[in-house]
């Protein structure tokens, strides 16, 4: 009877805290002492997967492990994988992306540890088969995959062979539940990976082939297991003489891929590990999935608006810098760079629990992309522009304003700003989140993003300003048709009608939107179109998100000041603050990146504002703080007789903020 061979691979890059103090941490507790027991136990055979920044630091900052790893691959004893340096998701990047990810963490592996690699990890197992022909043209052989995403009947012992347009790629599976228990005998775990090994038959039964099982470690999982008496017994045996235990051969990856006799032809649908399948159903929460299709990690960013936003904005940016031809290379090369960092997996998904990251990861991707549009545009000639296509990938057009300060995104859904980039060291000012009731206390039932209009009866206006929303979806939540877009004059025209209060009053809203420089100026036209009067308040609303994130529960990121009747005033940082009329002017500073928004309102308004904090799960489950939004309403009351019409006009200009003395 032959043996069953078992692959262990250290999966070290499911580390989504990429700094240096959780790479030391990780180095001191299981990284150091595996080296020093591989280094002495040379029959012991492991794969290691790194991020390529783990591998520059552990270059930089401990070159000792290095040349100790080196060694060990030139004795074959340690494989280490390969992947893309930035852990990005593959399949939402675009071909030319997958490849310089690959290729630029195999010349980091050369350079480091003096070996290419033939295999791979994928970041959270997730998976698209047209990855076969990428991976084959970049030298990989095979790559590990999640066994959830092996369809059932062809989920064997044995490695796996997948084929895309005539290139044909290896797939090792990698079983979670095949990880030692806490305090499991050694024999018990031996024979489960026996029993396991024996249930899973194929079509090679008839060739008495090799049993293969792969299974995969984190590095939490692995600190765990180098501590239990499974790993102690397996150390006890790998001495000078021996090399395998009770019928189960320690081999590596590549072994296994070069060496075994019989391959089970398979065809793996796009899926990704059951850990983010099954948040990729109801947002925050844990949902089996119990169709008859796998989740992919579309589902995954349609559960997750925010993922998709930034999802859009990278793909915006990648279709820069493909098209970007002629210029300075230099400066092109480093936006690729800029790029492939906010293309980073621990950008979309958190490892191993499978909800969204921080907010503070979202911005920090943010500003790698308009980092990165800025050396485009400064690549070459930069020539300001407004552009109409479908953005975000939803059957509409969107407008996108190329200007000399920002970049911005306008949809026709509620006719706001859903995007707004200051391209000079800023993130994204309208990646805001939403209130969700389990967390927040309260729905939004509408995206918060920049100018989106609300029309609120007198008796509601003060349940607005206490709420920060409104009971009614009057504009808010609506789609806004086009009726004009010039890209000459920077200007679109666009309008919606709807019906007012519970007597269902037909009222119209036309709005216009001209970009210039350094700003946007919006146009009003509000028109009763009932044979009856028309008493209403009529509101704007801009939201202004949280981009930095230092200390996240330290004093606003935000000030706001305003000029009420003929008084300058600064608003209070926490709270809710409230001007009945008399607003003539008012600005909100970013105190972390310098900027200020100048808000003109042609005839004064009442303004409300409010600090909105948002609570998400984390990692371990636990509802805390997530991000906070800065949210600005100017607001009139209008009265207008039937068929009459109001116009109001709102001028944002975004200035460099003065030095306080």
């Amino acid at each position: 009877m032959r043996m069953t061979n078992v692959c262990l691979i250290l999966s070290a890059d499911e580390e989504g805290n990429c700094s240096p103090q959780t790479f030391e941490k990780n180095y001191e507790a299981v990284f150091r002492p595996l080296l020093t027991f591989l280094y002495s136990h040379p029959k012991f055979p492991l794969a290691v997967s790194f991020s390529g920044l783990q591998l520059e630091w552990y270059a930089s900052k401990h070159p000792e492990a290095i040349q100790v790893m080196r060694d060990l691959t030139s004795r074959k004893q340690v494989e280490v994988l390969g992947g893309g340096y930035y852990s990005p998701i593959f399949p939402i990047l675009f071909p030319v992306d997958r490849s310089g990810q690959i290729e630029k963490m195999t010349s980091l592996l050369r350079s480091t540890v003096g070996k290419r690699p033939c295999g791979m990890s994928l970041y959270g197992s997730i998976w698209d088969p047209t990855l076969v022909t990428t991976f084959q043209s970049c030298g990989m052989e095979y790559a590990l995959l999640d066994s959830t995403l092996i369809p059932a009947k062809n989920l064997c012992a044995h490695p796996l062979i997948t084929s895309e347009q005539g290139k044909t790629l290896k797939i090792l599976p990698t079983y979670k539940n095949l990880i030692p228990e806490e305090d499991e005998s050694p024999e018990s775990w031996i024979e489960r990976i026996n029993n396991f090994a024996k249930k899973k038959r194929s079509q090679a039964e008839f060739f008495d082939s090799e049993k293969v099982v792969s299974i995969c470690f984190s590095f939490e999982k692995f600190a765990s297991f180098v501590k239990s008496r499974c790993f102690a017994y397996i150390a006890s045996c790998f001495d000078i003489s021996m090399e395998s235990t009770s019928g189960v051969n320690f081999v590596l990856p590549q072994t296994v891929a070069k060496n075994s006799d019989y391959f089970e032809r398979t065809y793996i649908p796009a899926g990704m590990d059951w850990q983010i399948a099954r948040r990729a159903v109801t947002p925050f929460e844990t949902v089996e999935n119990k169709s008859r299709f796998p989740l992919t990690i579309h589902d995954y960013l349609n559960a997750y608006p925010q993922n998709r936003r930034l999802y859009q904005r990278m793909m915006y940016i990648s279709m820069l810098v493909t098209q970007c031809k002629g210029g300075d290379k230099m400066r092109k090369l480093s936006a690729s760079e800029k790029l492939w960092e906010a293309q980073s997996g621990f950008n979309f998904v958190t490892m191993p629990c499978g909800i969204p990251p921080t907010e503070q990861k979202v911005q920090e991707s943010y500003r790698a992309l308009n980092e990165a549009e800025r050396l485009i545009r400064d690549a070459k000639e930069f020539k300001e522009s407004l552009t109409s296509f479908d953005y975000n990938g939803d059957g509409k057009n969107e407008y996108i304003c190329q200007m000399e300060k920002y970049h911005a995104v306008i949809s026709l859904n509620a006719g706001q700003i859903t995007e707004f980039d200051i391209i000079r060291s800023c993130a994204n000012y309208a990646a805001n989140l939403s209130r969700i009731a389990k967390f927040d206390g309260s729905n939004d039932l509408y995206q918060r993003g920049m100018f989106i209009e609300h029309l609120i009866e007198p008796s509601e206006i003060e349940n607005f300003k206490s709420s920060g929303t409104s009971s009614g979806l009057l504009f808010s939540n609506m789609h806004f048709s086009e009726k004009k877009f010039d890209s000459k004059r920077n200007e679109i025209q666009m309008e919606s009608r709807g019906e007012f209060s519970s007597i269902k009053l037909p009222v119209q809203l036309r709005k216009n939107y001209i970009a210039f420089s350094s700003g946007i100026t919006i146009q009003y036209i509000l028109k009763n179109e009932s044979p009856m009067e028309l008493d209403a308040y009529f509101v704007v609303e801009l939201n202004f998100a949280k981009t930095k994130f230092s200390s996240l529960k330290s004093a606003s990121q935000y000030s706001v000041e305003l000029i009420h009747g003929e008084n300058r005033e600064q608003v209070p940082e926490s709270g809710i603050f409230s001007a009945a009329d008399g607003v003539s002017f008012f600005q909100i500073t970013d105190n972390s990146d310098k900027k200020t928004f100048v808000v003109e309102p042609n005839e004064d308004s009442g303004l409300c504002t409010r600090e909105i904090v948002f609570y998400r799960p984390d990692e371990y489950e636990k509802t805390t703080e997530s991000s906070r939004t800065m949210c600005v309403s100017l607001y009139w009351h209008v009265q207008l007789a039937p068929g009459m019409e109001k116009e109001k006009t709102i001028n944002l200009s975004v200035v460099q903020a003065k030095k306080k003395n």
